[in-house]
């Protein structure tokens, strides 16, 4: 009797095993990733971003804007703090030592050993021994770096900042020589 108990029970189990398999592969297969709304979604934004990066003719632009001319154009002021400090990013940096001061420049000789010319403007903000310093706190020598914006005619700077000229150490001449 136990015998024929366990063939039934593992009948039932094989039953129920089989139905659920087959059960399961009726079934159409889930789409993998995103449902096709969140691709085209992500599509656009992908084609806007690359759209912000193309290239486009400055005279086509002159052409475009003449019949928008007499267009007026909405005087709403920008909202105050929308983030940012309202200064352009900076488009790059550069590190050097300087060899001369101007009224409002600094030459410098960068690491690779080019002189650059950065102009200092009202804008800029120049930093010495971690203060607030003016252009002709600088004197030939000092280390500095700075964060520029190219303007096609030239460097802006942004942020100069400088560090004293170092002297070498001289021998001491009292100490025994080197053998």
């Amino acid at each position: 009797m136990r015998g024929m108990r366990r063939t039934a029970g593992l009948l039932m189990l094989g039953f129920v095993g089989l139905g659920s398999v087959w059960a399961c592969g009726d079934r159409e297969p889930k789409p993998e990733g995103p449902p096709a709304k969140h691709r085209e979604g992500r599509s656009e934004v992908l084609r806007g971003l690359m759209a912000s990066k193309e290239r486009v003719d400055p005279g086509a632009l002159k052409g475009a804007g003449e019949d928008v001319k007499e267009t007026p154009v909405s005087a709403q002021p920008t909202p105050a703090g929308t983030g940012g400090s309202g200064r352009p990013d900076a488009q790059g940096w550069a590190a050097g030592r300087v060899s001369w001061v101007g009224d409002d420049e600094v030459l410098f000789v960068d690491g690779q050993g080019e002189e650059r010319e950065v102009r200092v403007e009202e804008g800029s903000r120049l930093r010495r021994d971690e203060q607030s310093a003016q252009l002709r706190d600088l004197s030939e020598g000092d280390e500095i770096r700075v964060t520029y914006e190219d303007t096609g005619e030239g460097w802006i700077a942004r942020d100069l900042e400088a560090v004293p000229a170092r002297k070498e150490p001289e021998p001491d001449p009292t100490s025994p020589p080197l053998r």
